[in-house]
């Protein structure tokens, strides 16, 4: 009775495991779901190619250890393109995408705030005359606080802060930048990278709003999807800590800083919207779709009410 229980599950098992397709080829299943969203109608053709299997760098100086994924490129209409990677375990789910172009995301399935600058880093001189990188955590910073100062509050960029550039050098400069050397090849000519704690940029944000004379609210906690959503609802950006992979990049992975504008709902996962300083593309308002498990905290801004 055993053998024939045993065999019989072994049966059983073969015939699931061919009525699951391959991970690898989950690509196109998710794709398809991702271009049958409303918002992303122009892009129903899109196909993938390169599609291959990710390992981390294996002597990565700061490892994530994250596990092994599939990553591939995705060609859209008139030569346009973005990125998709899902997991190589488990169901195979959706990880990451983006669909490089501009799109207004507002419905039941999600929403995206329009208007928030897509600020990317860039070199500045560091005290051995050497390029550093401006860093993610006042980059993102600056992208959020350019927003409000558009939408609300024009005070905020101060007579120092008229370009992004300057924006950023502000509140770099009052940040405890940590220095990293690029041994791992984040950037094409291997300058350094900067990094600052989000706990530092919360006392930074709130000097600002005294500095400024802001009646805006800030406060720092660990990460929610619900409290993300509520705060896209109301159209506020949020900067938020994850560790991801580099997009452009899969093999390299780091703790990063982004502005968060969107959430969505894809292949039963939900997405947390981004704009990335460390993520060339040919759209500035391009938002990189993340799953909501890479995120660690969250920093909001909510103007308080007029009297």
């Amino acid at each position: 009775m055993g053998i024939r229980i045993s065999f019989s599950f072994l049966i059983a098992s073969i015939q699931l495991v061919d009525a699951i397709p391959k991970l690898g080829e989950r690509g196109p299943l998710i794709l398809k779901e991702i271009v049958s969203q409303p918002w992303a109608a122009s892009w129903k053709s899109a196909t993938l190619k390169n599609v291959r299997l990710i390992s981390e760098k294996p002597d990565l100086r700061q490892p994530l250890n994250l596990p092994p994924v599939w990553s591939a490129l995705i060609s859209g209409p008139d030569g346009a393109s973005g990125h998709l990677i899902w997991d190589s375990v488990g169901e195979g789910k959706l990880v990451e995408f983006s669909l490089d172009d501009k799109f207004q995301i507002k419905g039941v399935s999600g929403r995206a705030i329009s208007g928030v600058p897509s600020f990317q880093q860039f070199p500045i001189t560091g005290e051995d005359l050497k390029p550093v990188a401006s860093g993610c955590v006042p980059t993102a910073a600056a992208s959020v606080v350019s927003y409000w100062a558009s939408e609300r509050f024009p005070s905020w960029r101060g007579h120092d802060g008229k370009k992004p550039k300057d924006l950023v050098l502000r509140l770099r400069s009052k940040l405890n930048m940590t220095l990293f050397p690029d041994v791992d090849g984040f950037t094409p000519n291997r300058m350094a990278l900067a990094g600052a704690y989000p706990s530092e940029l919360l006392e930074v944000l709130k000097a600002e709003t005294v500095t400024y004379d802001l009646p805006i609210q800030i406060g720092l906690g660990r990460f929610s999807f619900p409290l993300l959503k509520k705060e896209i609802d109301k159209s506020r950006p949020a900067l938020l800590s994850c560790m991801v992979r580099v997009a452009h990049k899969p093999h390299l992975s780091w703790p990063h800083e982004v502005a968060g504008v969107g959430y969505c709902e894809i292949d039963n996962v939900k997405l947390v919207g981004v704009m990335d300083n460390f993520f060339p593309t040919d759209h500035k308002e391009t938002i990189r779709w993340i799953r909501q498990d890479a995120f660690r905290s969250i920093l909001i801004l909510r103007p308080l009410k007029k009297d």
